[in-house]
């Protein structure tokens, strides 16, 4: 069996959920039965797991539009290795549909993350060519039960050709060195549409109103000129840490923060989830989307379009350090039931029902 996934994803994703599962699954299946149409990315998980080779294109660059030329400086590789054939299954990374037309009567396997692009960020486009790979596919993997249902209430597809194969996480309880010097809460990822941030930040402002004061360190992209404006209005501009971190500062920042928060009102799994319960980081998550699917007991909720309930489910973990040694100890061994080979070898299993 040989699995060819394609470039998209590869191409447009330095960092990102999406791309890390790919090259996760990747790196948990045989070396003998994948290969990949990517010839440029800067992808960091390709190149920390050291997956296969690639051209950097300005790797010490990064400005907007950079993943779309990538795109298109792999897309004629990618159309000519799908049109060669030499493969069993082909594995689609993201919904571009240059693809269709090369497969003749190939197998087709896409995954489906989320149903974002026909809500919470609506692009017709995608949500056009989502449909087209999820018509042409013949098998399709959703991230969650909760994917599922989305899929199955907005587009018409099979159920039967829908197969639920949750993310995984690499355990790895080495102890780090702190990067902050006192304490801090964890924020995750993006800041715009689903992500909930202006809520959370309100919610920061009620704490500090009542004299909690707290770092909240923030990942991923620096603030922006209207973020900071936001901030200051809220007088909480001084609470927000920015830091650009690595994954083994990602590491770090879980292990020693006091809590993780994800406030977002809408994910397809949660990754970050999977990363505070393995780094032994009390979880106060949503009550929302997929979440307490993913994080079961091991998590405490609030409501994620009340802030003020976001305040006080934040103020009693951060006063409760016997709660929060609960919900480690909970997050320790639900985590367990995640792992990148069993993802990989559900993958496996449905790739062998297509040969």
């Amino acid at each position: 069996m040989k699995v060819l996934f394609d470039h998209q994803l590869f191409s447009y994703q330095r960092y990102g959920g999406a791309s890390k599962y790919f090259a996760m699954l990747i790196a948990n299946l045989p070396p003998n039965e994948w290969d990949t149409s990517t010839i440029f990315s800067n992808n960091e998980y390709v190149k920390a797991l050291q997956l296969f080779e690639t051209h950097h294109f300005l790797p010490n660059k990064f400005f907007r539009g950079q993943g779309r030329i990538m795109n298109e400086l792999n897309k004629p590789y990618s159309a000519y290795r799908i049109n060669r054939g030499d493969f069993d299954i082909f594995h689609q990374t993201h919904f571009e549909p240059y693809c269709l037309k090369y497969l003749k009567n190939k197998p087709m396997v896409t995954t489906f993350h989320d149903i974002n692009f026909s809500t919470y960020t609506p692009n017709p486009r995608i949500v056009k060519y989502q449909k087209l790979s999820l018509e042409r596919a013949d098998a399709v993997i959703a991230i969650s039960e909760n994917t599922k249902r989305d899929l199955l209430r907005i587009f018409d597809i099979n159920e039967k050709k829908i197969h639920v194969i949750y993310h995984g996480i690499d355990i790895d309880d080495t102890p780090t060195t702190p990067i902050m010097d006192e304490p801090y809460i964890l924020y995750v990822g993006s800041r715009y549409g689903n992500k909930n941030f202006d809520r959370f930040a309100k919610a920061v402002s009620i704490l500090k109103q009542r004299n909690i004061n707290i770092k909240v360190v923030c990942t991923l992209a620096p603030f922006s000129n209207q973020e900071k404006i936001f901030l200051n209005s809220l007088k909480v501009l001084d609470s927000f840490v920015h830091l650009s971190a690595s994954e083994q500062q990602m590491k770090s920042l879980y292990q020693h923060a006091t809590i993780f928060v994800y406030p977002s009102l809408y994910e397809g799994f949660g990754m970050p989830i999977l990363e505070a319960m393995a780094n032994h980081c009390p979880a106060l998550l949503a009550n929302a989307s997929c979440f307490p699917e993913i994080a079961g007991d091991a998590a405490l909720y609030f409501d994620a379009e009340n802030e003020d309930d976001m305040a006080c489910k934040i103020e009693q973990l951060i006063q409760d350090s016997s709660l929060r040694e609960q919900l480690s100890s909970k997050g320790d061994i639900r985590v367990r039931q995640f792992s990148w080979k069993r993802c990989a070898d559900e993958h496996r299993k449905v790739y062998q029902t297509l040969l």
